[in-house]
């Protein structure tokens, strides 16, 4: 008889879990709930295949939240929205995009470092041209370092990610480290693909002249120096790239090997090839005191062929500065009478380690995203003119803080002020 009533008992209590679980389920859309529709709602100029081909949550399967997730930052790498937001209601996908403004001004106000020099012009840029999410560029530096540029992208022409550049760009600067101008021009054409979603090819080919002239006439270059460089310059990008959001990074990471071959068509004892690794890795961290904190670091290493003194002076490298090592200045005489380290090189190891976290959170101020994020950072870097004499003798370590600008169209736009060992200072503006 006691057994009877425990069995009765326990078939009561799996009747009413049963009946508890039924109802959650019930209750919950996200199960039950499978998209059949996708609406997309606010694209003006954009057209619908452009956003539906970066969709890839099933259609007739309950709602994933995670892939709902990854889909928004998909459409938001493109660049072309200030907002993008998906909800799902009775079986639809909604996808709600505000437009950034398709054309925009650039008034180009840049700092030099090296040259020490202001240069300022006007361009424009249309970042989705014919609504096709196709950047087309025209502008240029008319006072101080002059250049003018012309560029047209296409990220997804055809197929899976076929994508198609080309550029066209010429500069006319003085070199700050020796006495002589320069003019060069670069063309270049470039197509890339995906094979699933985290690889990326690209492979490019472009043509590169640069001729030199003496600022005095009593001033030679150097002896290895030439007054005309003409190359055909063939390159190989391979990327992995998981990370969330491009332009700013909550987590994933970046693995990009890049190898080129430079022949030149003037003197075939003059070739040049080169090779880099880099690796850069982000981390959402948990504080009570930061906004979305988040911390990352690079490796990377750059190695150029041949030895750094038959290398034209336009491949030289320069440790200090915004490129590298924040801390230093890429003028070697602007260090201490004790400084023993090589600034100028060909090859390079360097690292960073950097904390970021978000100051003023990036929001939508009519078509128009804005936002400020703070920064601590370490750099540290190894150069030198062999590739089989690296030495930790010239290891040079810099540390500062910053603050990074967002706003739609161009990258993030960088006020870091870099310290070393020394005691010295310098401020770094780039984008």
């Amino acid at each position: 008889m006691k057994a009877f009533f425990i069995l009765k008992n326990m078939k009561l209590m799996l009747n009413i879990l049963l009946l508890i679980l039924c109802s959650f389920l019930l209750s919950s859309d996200s199960i039950f709930q499978k998209i059949d529709t996708i609406i997309i709602n606010g694209n003006k100029n954009t057209k619908d295949y452009i956003i539906k081909r970066e969709i890839l949550h099933p259609i007739y399967s309950p709602l994933d939240s995670l892939d709902m997730a990854k889909d928004i930052d998909r459409l938001y790498n493109l660049g072309i929205f200030s907002t993008v937001d998906i909800n799902v209601e009775n079986n639809i996908y909604n996808i709600n995009v505000v437009e950034s403004f398709a054309i925009l001004p650039d008034l180009v106000i840049d700092y030099n470092e090296n040259l020490k020099k202001w240069s300022y012009g006007l361009g424009l840029a249309h970042i989705n041209f014919l609504g096709l999410n196709q950047n087309l560029y025209v502008g240029g530096a008319f006072i101080g370092e002059k250049w003018f540029a012309v560029s047209l992208y296409n990220p997804w022409l055809y197929g899976d990610h076929i994508s198609l550049r080309t550029m066209l760009y010429n500069r006319f600067s003085d070199n700050p480290f020796y006495n002589f101008s320069f003019n060069e021009t670069y063309f270049l054409a470039e197509s890339g693909f995906y094979s699933g979603l985290n690889n990326k090819f690209q492979f490019g080919l472009s043509y590169y002249k640069n001729i030199k002239h003496t600022i005095h006439e009593l001033l030679l270059l150097l002896s290895n120096e030439k007054d005309l460089y003409k190359y055909l310059n063939l390159e190989f990008i391979y990327q992995y790239d998981t990370r969330d959001v491009y332009k700013d990074p909550l987590k994933g990471h970046l693995f990009e090997v890049s190898t080129g071959y430079s022949k030149s068509l003037i003197n075939s004892n003059s070739d040049i090839s080169h090779l880099s690794l880099s690796f850069s890795k982000f981390f959402l961290l948990e504080s009570k005191y930061l906004h979305e904190p988040v911390f990352s670091y690079q490796l990377y290493t750059l190695l150029k062929f041949p030895n750094f003194d038959q290398l034209p002076i336009h491949e030289y490298e320069y440790l200090g500065g915004e490129d590298f090592i924040r801390g230093y200045s890429s003028f070697s005489d602007e260090y201490p009478n004790n400084f023993d380290k090589d600034i100028e090189v060909s090859n390079v190891i360097y690292n960073h380690l950097e904390l970021q976290s978000t100051i003023l959170k990036k929001r939508d101020y009519g078509r128009i995203e804005f936002g400020v994020d703070g920064l601590l950072f370490i750099n540290s870097g190894i150069g030198s003119k062999k590739i089989n004499s690296f030495s930790l003798n010239n290891l040079l370590v810099g540390y500062g803080f910053g603050f990074k600008f967002f706003i739609t169209g161009p990258p993030p736009i960088s006020l870091t002020f870099g310290f070393n060992p020394y005691g010295q200072n310098y401020t770094h503006f780039s984008d």
